[in-house]
C-alpha cells in the first residue's frame, strides 16, 4: 500500500477507534506519515466490493530482531479475517529477521486494554501481555508560566542543529537502556524520525545539569489535529543526573511553551512498570491517567 490509499485506511482506523473507543485516535496525517516510513510494510485487505476491511503494517527496528507490526480489521467484518491478518504479517517479519541473520525474532505490538478482538487475536497466536502504558494528560485550561528551574538546572529550547540532535540521541541512547522494549538506535534512524514529518512536526529541549547536557525532551504534534493538544514523545534524563529536579523542569517548560502554541493539554506515554518511577513524576505535575494500551510480545525461532 501507498500514500494513496491513507484516506482508505485513516477511514477504517477511524470505524476501529469508535467501535473501541467512541472517537477517532488515529488522523488522516499520521496515516500519511506512516505509509511514507521506509521502514515499514502496508498490506490490505479487501471485499468482493474492493472496500478495504483489514489493514496492517510491519517493520523490523534497524539491524535487531525486533519485529514491530500493527493489526486492523473493520468492526463490521468477520473477526475472523484478524488472524489472517495476524499470520500474515508475523510471516514476513520472521522473513526480515531471518534475512538479517536473526536466529529468533522478537515481535511486539500494542492493543487498546478495551480492545477484546485484538486482544483476541494476539492471545490466540501466543503473544502474551508485556506490560501497560498509559496515555497522561493535563489540560492548560489557566495560565502556564514558564517555570524557574532548580538550582544547576538549564532547560534550552533547541534549534535541532546537528550538533543538538547528536547530543539528544546519546543521552536517549544511555537514558532509555534499562526501558521496555529499548534497542540501539543509530544517529541516522533517530534523526529520520526527528524531521521525517517535516520541519514543524518535532521540538527540541536540551536540559543540562552543572553545564553539562543530561536530558533531553521531544515534543510533536500528533495530537494537534484531533485534540489540540502537545505530545511529549521522548523525555529523559540520564541516570547520574536524576533527583536533581530535571525531568520536572523541562515537562514544566514545555507545557508553557505549549500553552503560549494555543494548546490547551498535553499528553504523554508512560510505562507502568518503568524503573525511574516516571509515573509518580507525572501525576506530581499535574497530569493524570485517561487510557491504557497494552504491549503484547513473543519471541519466535526463524528456522525450521
Amino acid at each position: 500500500m501507498t500514500v494513496e490509499d491513507a484516506p482508505a485506511i485513516a477511514e477504517l482506523l477511524l470505524a476501529s477507534d469508535v467501535a473501541v473507543l467512541g472517537r477517532s485516535d488515529y488522523t488522516l496525517t499520521e496515516v500519511e506519515g506512516d505509509l511514507r516510513r521506509a521502514d515499514l510494510e502496508h498490506t490490505g485487505w479487501y471485499d468482493e466490493s474492493g472496500t478495504l476491511v483489514g489493514y496492517g503494517w510491519v517493520g523490523r527496528v534497524e539491524q535487531t530482531n525486533k519485529i514491530e507490526l500493527d493489526v486492523y480489521v473493520h468492526p463490521g467484518h468477520d473477526c475472523s479475517l484478524g488472524d489472517e491478518v495476524l499470520a500474515t504479517l508475523e510471516a514476513r517479519g520472521l522473513e526480515l529477521a531471518r534475512a538479517a541473520g536473526h536466529d529468533r525474532a522478537l515481535f511486539d505490538t500494542a492493543a487498546y486494554r478495551e480492545d477484546d478482538r485484538t486482544r483476541g487475536w494476539l492471545a490466540g497466536r501466543g503473544f502474551e501481555m508485556a506490560t501497560t502504558f498509559t496515555r497522561m494528560r493535563i489540560d492548560l485550561s489557566g495560565p502556564v508560566s514558564t517555570p524557574q528551574p532548580p538550582g544547576g538546572v538549564v532547560v534550552r529550547r533547541s534549534a535541532a542543529d546537528e550538533a543538538d540532535l547528536r547530543t539528544a540521541h546519546d543521552i536517549h541512547e544511555e537514558a532509555f537502556t534499562e526501558h521496555y522494549g529499548s534497542v540501539p538506535r543509530s544517529f541516522q534512524k533517530f534523526r529520520e524520525q526527528f524531521e521525517g514529518r517535516g520541519p514543524d512536526w518535532c521540538s527540541l529541549w536540551i536540559g543540562e545539569v552543572d553545564g553539562i547536557p543530561a536530558g533531553l525532551l521531544i515534543g510533536t504534534r500528533q495530537f494537534v489535529e484531533d485534540d489540540n493538544a502537545g505530545y511529549v514523545r521522548i523525555v529523559g534524563v540520564l541516570p547520574e543526573a536524576r533527583g536533581r529536579g530535571l525531568a520536572k523542569a523541562l515537562l514544566l517548560t514545555y507545557f508553557a511553551a505549549a500553552h503560549d502554541d494555543g494548546r490547551t493539554a498535553v499528553l504523554l506515554h508512560v510505562d507502568q512498570a518503568n524503573v525511574t518511577n516516571a509515573l509518580g513524576l507525572y501525576e506530581s505535575v499535574g497530569m493524570r491517567s485517561v487510557l491504557q494500551i497494552d504491549a503484547w510480545a513473543k519471541q519466535v525461532t526463524t528456522t525450521g
